[in-house]
């Protein structure tokens, strides 16, 4: 499912880029800006990010470009055709990386320099595997702790490492909601590693996870509302939460879309705990 991993790392690119350059190649970014078309690469394929590094002094921008690369193949071919095909639209420097997130040893991805007569490329390629996981997991941005799953674990096993990802991620999150996006995420990447069922497992297991839409409580406070009206199935939903005393306060508000006063007049009401 390459198609999978590509939405997630174009979601997280804003995050991805300037950490993932530091590690690389150590370049600074002053500014990204999004360049004003889509570049089409029509012989083969459209590239994957685009960006234009913006400088104070415009003779110092450039493109920059990222592709992510699940399998060890010799890329240079298909760079130097993204490299001409930029220069003839936008008659700038590009500088390239390649991400390599397979599961593959990088032996063929590492052949990154290309030299014909008058001709020469060079590109940057980053090898997940090769970089250890707390690199990734010191990272006070998600969107990088998540790379950790793709990582060298070292001598740890990999659940000791999904279950230190997970935790890392509670910790910078803090919020049910926004958290199931990246435990989704993290998924979806753990399947590149084939460790899909084991970072299932962490997950389910975790006392903050849930998937609301299957939750019977909830969906027994919905049917409640239909029959009820909307406000009683709101209370319903309310009290179910209150009384498995796993969310927070916030959580509830915005799980359900009440009132802080809502919640907290009904826990005082049926003598309920609350979590801050």
């Amino acid at each position: 499912m390459p198609n999978d991993y590509d939405k997630i790392f174009k979601e997280n690119f804003e995050e991805l880029i300037p950490y993932l350059l530091q590690l690389v190649a150590n370049w600074e970014i002053p500014k990204l800006e999004a360049l004003k078309d889509k570049h089409q690469i029509t012989i083969e394929r459209e590239m994957d990010d685009l960006k234009k590094v913006v400088h104070d002094d415009p003779s110092l921008d450039y493109g920059l470009h990222w592709e992510v690369q699940g399998k060890d193949e010799d890329m240079r071919s298909r760079m130097l055709l993204y490299l001409a095909m930029f220069y003839h639209r936008y008659k700038m420097p590009l500088k390239q990386i390649v991400i390599y997130i397979g599961d593959e040893p990088a032996n063929l991805i590492k052949q990154n320099v290309l030299e014909m007569d008058n001709v020469r490329l060079e590109f940057q390629v980053l090898d997940l595997r090769s970089i250890p996981k707390d690199v990734f997991l010191q990272s006070d941005k998600p969107e990088c702790v998540l790379l950790a799953i793709l990582s060298d674990f070292g001598s740890e096993k990999p659940e000791w490492v999904v279950r230190q990802i997970l935790e890392h991620l509670v910790k910078l999150i803090g919020r049910v909601p926004r958290l199931k996006k990246y435990q989704k995420q993290l998924h979806v990447l753990s399947r590149l590693r084939k460790l899909a069922v084991i970072t299932k497992n962490a997950i389910d297991s975790m006392p903050i996870h849930y998937d609301i839409e299957t939750d019977e409580l909830y969906l027994e406070g919905i049917e409640k509302g239909r029959e009820q009206g909307i406000e009683q199935g709101i209370e319903k939903g309310v009290i179910n939460m209150l009384k498995r005393e796993q969310f927070t306060l916030r959580d509830i508000v915005e799980i359900m879309g009440a009132s802080e006063e809502f919640v907290l007049n009904i826990a005082q009401r049926l003598g309920l705990k609350v979590n801050y």
